[in-house]
């Protein structure tokens, strides 16, 4: 299990490689792109949250309050998904926390890789291609340090 868990959370955060290319390729895209890319952002945060609550079984009525809660923060703006290296951080924890059931932890993996492609495609600007693995290297502090603690 040890090493399936190390390379699929390396596998995860290469989504922000993929965010890098994508823009490389296409930088003109960047622009006119930009509100997908936030609302691909959004959309996948709100998925990570949402497989991570129904695999663990948490009361309907309390997940259905805190999904509606997060919903309506997101479109009010008062999540700010723009904090990555925070969030990153967050997606560590879920990326602990999903490594306990099999199926939870590869749709977890998934979805923090498709969380990280807008997330670099957004984060990029000239050339700071390591900037943005560098401010998203806070994925790999719980990662870690949970895995040996627990």
């Amino acid at each position: 299990m040890q090493i399936n868990y190390f390379l699929a959370s390396i596998i995860a955060y290469l989504g922000l490689l993929l965010g890098v290319i994508l823009i490389k390729l296409a930088p003109e895209e960047q622009k006119p792109g930009k509100k997908y890319f936030i609302l691909l952002k959004k959309i996948s945060f709100f998925l990570i949250l949402v497989t991570l609550l129904f695999f663990y079984r948490v009361n309907i009525i309390l997940t259905t309050v805190l999904l509606i809660f997060v919903i309506v923060l997101m479109l009010s703006k008062k999540i700010n998904l723009n904090k990555s290296g925070l969030v990153y951080f967050l997606l560590g924890i879920i990326f602990y926390l999903s490594s306990k059931i099999p199926d939870l932890f590869v749709m977890e993996s998934v979805l923090i890789f498709l969380y990280g492609i807008p997330t670099a495609s957004l984060t990029l600007k000239k050339n700071n291609y390591y900037e943005v693995f560098i401010k998203n290297i806070w994925f790999f502090a719980p990662v870690i340090l949970l895995y040996f603690a627990f």
